[in-house]
């Protein structure tokens, strides 16, 4: 698997993969057979926060294909933002998650990270948790009509006195 950035022509793949990622979440998790951000399924979602200026996007390739991508958004005073992360429901498990954050934990040192995930998504907690060291902090109400988030974070690589 290599990670390269995100670019403008990555985006209609990379849409066919969100969708089935976001797609997957809510058959497991709602029981319904469609749901994500606005604008998941149409390429709109990764147009807007993928390609924002001042976020950082990578995709994940393996043997030639997008199987999954991860935006943040990298901030001066070192309190990143993890805005968004997936994988294809077909390749889960195998790293490529853990392998996304790794990269841009090596590539933004951060005295810290925070990131929003559904209450409902019990798997993505239990990535979050297990795999990249974030511990859940509070939670809050979308205004997108997703229902409650949980907010989750983590203490940077540069932590002064702790980090991972």
């Amino acid at each position: 698997m290599r990670i390269a950035p995100l670019d403008r022509g990555d985006v209609a793949t990379l849409t066919d993969v969100m969708t089935r990622a976001f797609d997957d979440d809510a058959r497991r998790h709602l029981g319904v057979p469609k749901g994500g951000p606005p604008g998941y399924d149409s390429g709109e979602f990764l147009r807007e926060h993928g390609l924002d200026p001042r976020a950082r996007a990578f995709v994940a390739v393996l043997e030639g294909r997008p199987v999954g991508a991860i935006i943040v958004f990298p901030h001066d005073e070192g309190d990143h933002v993890l805005g968004c992360m997936f994988t294809d429901p077909h390749v889960q498990r195998l790293g490529i998650g853990s392998a996304l954050f790794a990269h841009v934990e090596a590539a933004f040192p951060a005295r810290s990270w925070t990131l929003e995930t559904p209450a409902f998504a019990a798997s993505n907690h239990r990535f979050y948790a297990e795999k990249c060291g974030f511990r859940r902090a509070g939670e809050r109400d979308d205004p997108d009509g997703v229902g409650t988030m949980l907010v989750f974070e983590k203490a940077g690589r540069t932590a002064r006195g702790g980090g991972t």
